[in-house]
């Protein structure tokens, strides 16, 4: 049980997220376009790392809107990465050596276009079953039974953030070592839902830890291009399978020579990441964040 006052600043966070996702979920057609549907997604992310940091059980129906949130964020999951996937075509496109290479990139486009139209018919069902709940009941007041902790807002909050900076950034040396995507993309999620967890307990901090939250960005955005290049080259793999078996020789030639384009430009990401990773110490965030609380630091010396 969290004391009051965290209690009642993570409620003023969720107050805030809620509302966002609300008027995006308002707004006519916003599944229909990509800037709007990703909008909704990490709305719906942002609301539910709030709902992970607040107590469960005086919550109605917390473990429902969880599911909820979850599940309209794995419904968008692939219509969202088709999207990125086309724009990433588009720029192959426009930056083609040949003409024979910007048709073999069309026909690349042709394909993804189809796999995107029937992502959005399938997203569409989806959404219409998921039923979202009155996710208005959050705004409930909780009832909050025996509040008074012996334990400042503070301290309170890095209690909240510690297990998450620990998932996030304890081994990042791994993941800077050898090349792996899946672990790579998990390691951006909990990336992700720090940064997530740190704005969400604006009101804890005596200052704003934003080299930290700058850090965060650039190594979720380091991440992110990775993932999107990684899932590109294996849908490119695919798509070079269907064409050879279907005896297409010129343009599998062609999708092999783009391949080896994106494995370059992923090869790039991961090295970039490395980068970043190598600066990260999990001891100097630690540092920071509880120097930013107002925290003595974890060895006892004053922050």
């Amino acid at each position: 049980m969290h004391p009051a006052e965290l209690a009642i600043l993570l409620h003023r966070a969720l107050e805030v997220r809620l509302a966002r996702l609300r008027e995006l979920l308002e707004k006519d057609l916003w599944s229909e376009d990509a800037e709007q549907l990703h909008q909704v997604r990490v709305a719906a992310r942002r609301l539910g790392a709030v709902l992970d940091l607040v107590d469960a059980e005086i919550y109605p129906g917390h473990k429902g809107h969880r599911r909820a949130l979850k599940g309209l964020v794995d419904i968008l999951g692939l219509t969202r990465e088709l999207d990125v996937h086309a724009g990433h075509l588009c720029t192959y496109h426009q930056e083609a050596r040949t003409p024979t290479e910007a048709a073999v990139i069309e026909h690349l486009l042709e394909q993804v276009d189809r796999k995107r139209a029937k992502a959005r018919r399938t997203m569409g069902r989806g959404l219409e079953r998921l039923r979202l709940p009155n996710l208005g009941r959050l705004l409930e007041v909780p009832v909050l039974r025996d509040p008074f902790q012996p334990t400042s807002l503070q301290e309170s909050a890095w209690n909240c953030l510690e297990p998450r900076s620990t998932a996030a950034l304890g081994n990042l040396a791994t993941l800077a070592a050898h090349e792996d995507p899946v672990a790579m993309h998990r390691a951006r999620v909990k990336i992700k839902k720090l940064r997530y967890a740190i704005e969400a307990l604006e009101g804890a901090f005596a200052g704003w830890p934003e080299s930290v939250l700058n850090d965060l960005r650039a190594l979720q955005t380091a991440l992110g291009d990775h993932h999107d290049l990684a899932t590109l080259e294996t849908l490119l793999w695919e798509m070079e399978g269907g064409l050879r078996l279907r005896d297409r020789p010129n343009l599998c030639g062609g999708v092999l020579e783009l391949l080896g384009d994106v494995a370059e430009t992923r090869r790039a990401a991961f090295d970039h990441f490395v980068t970043l990773a190598q600066a990260q110490d999990h001891a100097a965030f630690v540092r920071v964040v509880r120097s930013a609380l107002g925290l003595s630091q974890a060895d006892g010396s004053q922050a």
